[in-house]
């Protein structure tokens, strides 16, 4: 049966039913394109006519004669025959008949339809008929369709699921960038469905639509002032959101629309991204004429907030004090962090700074101490320094506090290598041969002997980073220990610490002197030969000669690569680590000097295992070939600094020969080697960090500094770990808390007596996390609290304290089941109401879910 014949029959029926005789007078509508030429009831067949004018329809009734018939006609013609008494009288239930849209969609839909009373929802719903029908085919067909679920349906052939199916953060991020352009009626349908669909951040977003244009990007950017950490706002702060809180659709309590607009606010910037950078813009220039700066520093989502707080940490960094891990932690959380990379950058490195220089500066006695407190600190710091470096290189801001700080971390590293260097000039032959240090020369005998005792068949692969210093070190080393398809890194010992161990290069720290002493297993006698001379020419042919004559290595089969064998790629390295029969395969890769030896001074070293050429593939193939890997390097190298640092004329920059009665220059100190390094002669040794001879460089060595003659020296391993960063690197402080000593109890002088008196009960500590404690708030007697439950003055205090709240929301809190909190509320609701009390409604939401929304009493209201 089609539309057309039930709508017809539920006018008959609508009509006093079907008789033998009569005509019933229609009004043309939806649903009536197609009608039948007859409509057959159990009582008569009724002729099914269209009719143009008043005449055609009295001809029509004198043609019938008598004869059921159905006439449809226009609107106007249904006027005009409503002033013909004869007509109307004689037409059954005497009337013009019109079909409701109520009527036209319970036909469509199948089911009992009571929404469609609205003007607009009326006339969406006949425009949209067709399209309803199939959107009820996909649900389950439900006893009634009421205003509520017909709303829902209209919403969703008129403007998509979407607006049912996402957030609320993604809706408002997709219409604040192109605001919707709906004609009058979906407007107001879609409005009036946003409350019950997306609760109160639905209630924003339908007061947002009514003028979307403007209030849409109202709505982000005063939700993003609201997001500020006061307690009161004025009201320039809220812009139209003040007095839209006490409007339909809005009327909500200030305090609840605040947290509801700033979060929706924080979210939709989330999805906007830097999409979103105009609207913050437009919210700094609020926040910046309405909050004072303090104020508007505690906001996590605007710009502003983020570049002040970076400037005052700056600022405090530039001063002497240290930022802390929670300062950073802040700014990283910060939705402005985002677009501010550069920035935070800088503060992370000026912060890690900061905080070394917090700790108390405490020289040590001993050379060993002073190796492993510069692995364990000083080298960290340098890696700090280096990563500022770079860090400012794409930042515009905050370079003066910056450069203060580095001013003065390496005042701080000049004291720490002027002590090692005094420590060295006191004895250098007993502190390069202490116990427990590794010179470079002594490599075999005191780090690889001890392997081959207890292994005499392992096969070893040693790694030579030239010029590589331990903070360089340290960061290529974090990134092979990240590599998540085959990590690299150190064992941690017996105690669960990651350190390399102690060593040190000979000086001077200069290649052809400490790279010779590695191959040699002994310190060379050949005099020393300027870099750029011993790479150009004797290179391959001394280190591989010095390497087979390494005594240490006794008849042990060896090969050496160097940067000239690795031209394939690495291939014939890949091929003798694979070798079996080879038992010590060593590699030099010079990636490190190259870029030290540079004149590009504004670039600061930055290099990592994949830039290195068959660094990383070699790593793996000798760890998969089985054999033990060793890394070092010949010796590190001091940054450049500027040239305020150049201490005179030079063919080395970092050590010099002296005359007779020839002072040290500045920044230099003299150290006899005894004939350890070289021809004897009077040298001086640069200790301070960026001190040089001749013309600048990015890095510079030869020198006596820390970063220079500490080297790298490690066991690597697959899964093996980073080295352990110090404590202040992530803001944990290193120094001893201060505990006062227990003192034993004295007894009392006088005995006390004892008492018939019963003590009073000490009165119970209020919990911080209990909210029932917090019930004497609720405007209620005392009485009626003391018979409530624990539960139930947690659900009422937790309602008042925040406005509203989901059953799981409460049920999480309480640690109760969703289904048995619904029976605890119906039961709250009849205790209070017994009393005469009503403290909170419920709404059944789109999920099934009931919101609960605290009803304040007009006391309490005074009181907020």
């Amino acid at each position: 049966m089609s539309a057309a014949q039930l709508l017809l029959r539920r006018l008959l029926e609508r009509a006093g039913g079907a008789g033998e005789t009569g005509y019933v007078l229609l009004i043309d509508g939806e649903g009536l394109e197609d009608l039948p030429a007859q409509l057959p009831t159990p009582k008569a067949v009724y002729g099914v006519h269209r009719v143009a004018s008043e005449l055609g329809l009295r001809h029509l009734l004198w043609k019938a004669k008598g004869a059921p018939l159905i006439a449809v006609m226009p609107e106007d013609v249904a006027r005009r025959i409503q002033g013909a008494p004869d007509l109307l009288r004689r037409a059954m239930d005497q009337r013009v008949h019109a079909l409701s849209a109520n009527d036209l969609l319970e036909v469509v839909l199948g089911v009992r339809v009571v929404g469609a009373d609205a003007p607009h929802i009326r006339q969406l719903a006949i425009d949209n008929v067709d399209r309803l029908g199939l959107a009820m085919s996909h649900r389950t067909l439900p006893t009634v369709v009421d205003r509520r679920l017909l709303t829902e349906l209209l919403v969703d052939v008129s403007v998509g699921e979407q607006v049912r199916t996402r957030s609320p953060a993604q809706l408002l991020a997709a219409w604040v960038q192109e605001p919707p352009r709906w004609s009058a009626n979906v407007s107001q349908l879609v409005r009036d469905a946003m409350p019950s669909l997306h609760g109160d951040e639905g209630r924003l977003l339908a007061w947002a639509l009514a003028e979307p244009d403007a209030r849409l990007r109202d709505l982000v950017v005063h939700g993003a002032v609201l997001t500020v950490e006061a307690a009161e706002l004025p009201k320039p702060a809220w812009g139209p959101l003040w007095k839209a809180a006490t409007e339909p659709p809005i009327e909500m309590d200030r305090r609840i629309l605040r947290r509801t607009a700033a979060r929706l606010a924080e979210e939709t910037l989330s999805l906007l991204g830097d999409g979103g950078a105009d609207l913050l813009t437009a919210a700094d220039r609020v926040g910046r004429g309405s909050l004072t700066p303090p104020l508007l520093q505690t906001s996590r989502v605007l710009p502003l907030a983020f570049s002040d707080r970076c400037h005052a940490l700056a600022q405090q960094a530039a001063s002497g004090k240290a930022i802390s891990a929670a300062d950073i932690s802040w700014l990283s959380s910060h939705r402005a962090a985002r677009i501010n990379r550069a920035d935070l950058a800088v503060l992370e490195s000026m912060a890690r700074i900061s905080r070394y220089l917090d700790q108390p500066f405490s020289p040590k006695a001993d050379v060993l101490d002073q190796v492993r407190g510069y692995q364990r600190g000083g080298a960290f710091v340098d890696l700090a320094m280096l990563q500022l470096r770079r860090a400012l290189a794409s930042s515009v801001h905050h370079h003066a506090e910056a450069n203060q700080l580095l001013a003065a971390c390496r005042e701080r590293r000049d004291r720490e290598n002027r002590h090692f260097a005094e420590t060295l000039a006191r004895g250098y032959e007993a502190a390069l041969h202490r116990d427990g240090l590794t010179p470079l020369h002594r490599i075999w005998k005191r780090t690889v002997a001890p392997l081959w005792q207890g292994e005499p068949g392992a096969r070893l692969f040693l790694v030579v980073l030239d010029g590589c210093s331990y903070p360089v070190f340290l960061e290529l080393l974090y990134a092979l220990a990240q590599d998540s398809a085959f990590p690299i890194g150190i064992k941690p010992d017996a105690g669960g610490r990651v350190h390399g161990l102690p060593a040190l290069s000979p000086l001077p720290t200069i290649t052809s002197h400490a790279r010779g002493a590695i191959f040699l297993g002994e310190l060379p006698s050949d005099p020393l030969v300027a870099e750029t001379v011993f790479r150009d020419q004797d290179e391959a042919k001394t280190d591989k000669a010095r390497f087979n004559q390494n005594a240490a290595l006794g008849s042990r089969s060896r090969r050496l690569f160097l940067k000239g064998d690795l031209a394939d790629g690495g291939q014939g390295l890949f091929s003798a680590l694979k070798d079996e029969s080879c038992s010590v395969v060593g590699v030099v890769f010079n990636a490190v000097d190259d870029q030290i030896g540079s004149s590009n001074t504004g670039a600061t070293v930055k290099i990592s295992p994949e830039d290195i050429t068959a660094f990383k593939p070699a790593l793996s193939v000798a760890l998969e070939s089985r054999r033990r890997v060793l890394i070092t390097a010949d010796h590190g190298h001091s940054p450049y600094v500027d040239k305020s640092l150049r201490a005179g004329n030079g063919k080395t920059p970092r050590y010099t020969a002296l005359g007779k009665h020839d002072a040290a220059p500045e920044g230099f100190i003299e150290i006899d080697v005894a004939g350890l390094g070289g021809p004897p002669e009077r040298r001086a040794f640069a200790w301070r960090s960026g001190a040089y001879l001749g013309g600048p460089q990015v890095g510079f060595h030869g020198g006596c500094g820390l970063e220079e003659v500490v080297v790298p020296l490690a066991w690597i391993e697959r899964d093996g770990l980073h080295a352990d960063e110090p404590a202040w690197w992530y803001g944990r402080g290193t120094l001893a808390e201060l505990s006062v000593p227990a003192a034993p109890v004295q007894p009392p002088i006088v005995t006390p007596l004892p008492s018939d008196e019963v003590p009073a009960k000490p009165k119970a500590q209020l919990s911080l996390f209990n909210p029932a404690d917090r019930a004497g708030s609720l405007p209620l007697p005392a009485a009626l609290i003391e018979k409530l439950s624990v539960d139930e003055r947690s659900i009422l205090v937790l309602l008042r304290e925040n406005g509203s709240a989901r059953a799981s929301e409460l049920a999480e809190r309480l640690k109760k089941n969703p289904v048995r909190l619904n029976g605890l509320m119906r039961a709250l609701r009849r205790t209070l109401h017994a009393e005469g009390h009503v403290l909170f409604s419920d709404e059944v939401l789109p999920s099934g879910e009931t919101m609960y929304r605290y009803e304040p009493k007009p006391k309490d209201q005074g009181a907020r």
